[in-house]
């Protein structure tokens, strides 16, 4: 007997192979790819995002690329009121949907089903301030006033999370907190969201090891240079660098972009085609710092810049790197530790091995997508869920430490704190100098004479 058409949605870290097993995926069931990337709904800058080429997209139909100008305000909320109706059309016409990205709260909001529906965000009343004027602290002290609940929870640095709890209220007359609560009451509701918006999901999570993850990530940042990096970096700063100077808005905080702002704002096009053909020149291999000391004269002149250059690629692999990192937390922590959440069957894909795709990977992937439509036992196991060691803990406080100058949201992660090494070793070094400054009063304390003593000293004399 065939079962529902499910929907497809593909997790896991960037440079793990999404794109490419979607691609599979789609040409294999006939689906189409809805793209659940924050940046890549912006036009411009298709290399510095990894977007899907055009020879790619023209394999399967893509949804969701491109759909935004780097101006204009794109949010999660945005993303999943475009999505949800695609999804219903395709499993109207019985397409399997296959969602890829590697932004998983957008692919949460798809999910889950959620009370928390604003439909215009930013509209505010003529008499209220606008978010943008105001200080992250000035808005997360708004928000207490208001939402005192939110307020514990969320980190006073988290902006862009102060700025919903504030837009909630200012847009539906009610707390984020209330709407929490009530979604909560729902049933299969609990503190991340509301129950399963669909009954039929496969969960594909893509995994590599890290160390062979890292070396992937180190060669996509030198193989975007040979794409032409430079150039889409140099035309899009050039377009838009007087639209805002702050970098943590829309498209302008993507990976790939703000980490050669330093080099965009030193450097014109002219110095980036002498860096072009020195590049074409050398196979697209940044010099060594040793090589930079032994160039020819000609080659002298581009140093300064090669360095720097050389500076922000290594910038952008460390950040990649750590953004793999953080990806791969949250999905351990949001889909496989969450207590009395509905999560569907996660599936392990393991792609460190390139050359064993098609049996590690896609055939796996086919045969779970197959076994579940048919109805039949699937040979391959999902991933046991496991209970998180704060699962009991009380999640929806903070705390300050006063040692380390530090907000923490949840007693599970306050508690990780207070036993970590480099609290303790703050906290030993501030009791060492409170003893040494006790000391040292004391000292001077003993060397005061009282007026008797100093007579009596000056009688001895």
């Amino acid at each position: 007997m065939l079962r529902k058409v499910p929907l497809i949605v593909i997790l896991g870290s960037t440079g793990t192979g999404k794109t490419k097993l979607s691609l599979e995926l789609a040409e294999r069931f006939g689906g189409e790819i809805i793209s659940a990337d924050s940046m890549q709904v912006y036009t411009n800058l298709d290399i510095a995002t990894a977007k899907a080429t055009k020879e790619e997209q023209s394999r399967a139909t893509h949804h969701l690329l491109d759909v935004a100008t780097p101006t204009e305000p794109f949010t999660v909320t945005h993303f999943r009121n475009a999505a949800l109706p695609i999804i219903e059309q395709l499993l109207a016409k019985s397409k399997p949907p296959i969602v890829v990205g590697g932004t998983n709260y957008y692919i949460e909001s798809l999910l889950w089903d959620t009370l928390i529906n604003t439909q215009d965000e930013q509209a505010t009343d003529e008499h209220e301030q606008p978010l943008d004027s105001l200080t992250t602290l000035e808005l997360h002290k708004h928000l207490a006033q208001i939402d005192a609940s939110s307020a514990n929870r969320i980190h006073p640095n988290n902006r862009r999370k102060i700025e919903r709890a504030i837009e909630v209220y200012r847009s539906t007359g009610q707390t984020l907190t209330a709407k929490l609560q009530e979604q909560r009451q729902q049933p299969g509701g609990n503190r991340l969201g509301g129950p399963l918006r669909y009954p039929h999901i496969i969960l594909l999570w893509l995994r590599c090891q890290q160390d062979v993850l890292n070396v992937r990530l180190d060669k996509r940042v030198d193989g975007m240079l040979q794409q032409g990096l430079l150039s889409e970096l140099r035309q899009f700063h050039d377009s838009y660098k007087g639209v805002t100077a702050e970098y943590t808005k829309g498209v302008l905080q993507t990976i790939g972009y703000k980490e050669f702002v330093p080099y965009l704002e030193k450097y014109n096009t002219d110095q980036d085609a002498k860096l072009e053909a020195y590049l074409q020149l050398h196979q697209y291999q940044l010099p060594s710092k040793e090589h930079l000391l032994t160039m020819t004269e000609d080659e002298a002149q581009l140093a300064e810049s090669l360095q720097l250059l050389s500076s922000c690629c290594e910038e952008l692999k460390l950040v990649t790197r750590r953004y793999s990192k953080k990806q791969l937390k949250w999905i351990n922590n949001r889909f496989l530790a969450s207590k009395d959440r509905q999560v569907p069957d996660l599936y392990e894909l393991d792609t460190s091995n390139v050359a064993a795709w098609q049996e590690q990977v896609f055939k796996r992937a086919e045969c779970i997508i197959e076994s579940y439509r048919q109805e039949q036992i699937c040979e391959i196991e999902p991933m046991a869920k496991r209970v998180h060691p704060g699962a009991d803990l009380d999640e929806e406080t903070s705390n300050f430490c006063g040692i380390c100058e530090r907000h923490f949201i949840g007693e599970y992660q306050w508690q990780l704190h207070l036993k970590s090494n480099k609290h303790k070793r703050r906290r030993e070094s501030k009791r060492r100098k409170e003893r040494e400054a006790e000391a040292e009063a004391a000292t001077k304390a003993s060397q005061i004479q009282t007026p008797i003593e100093a007579a009596a000293a000056d009688k001895e004399a």
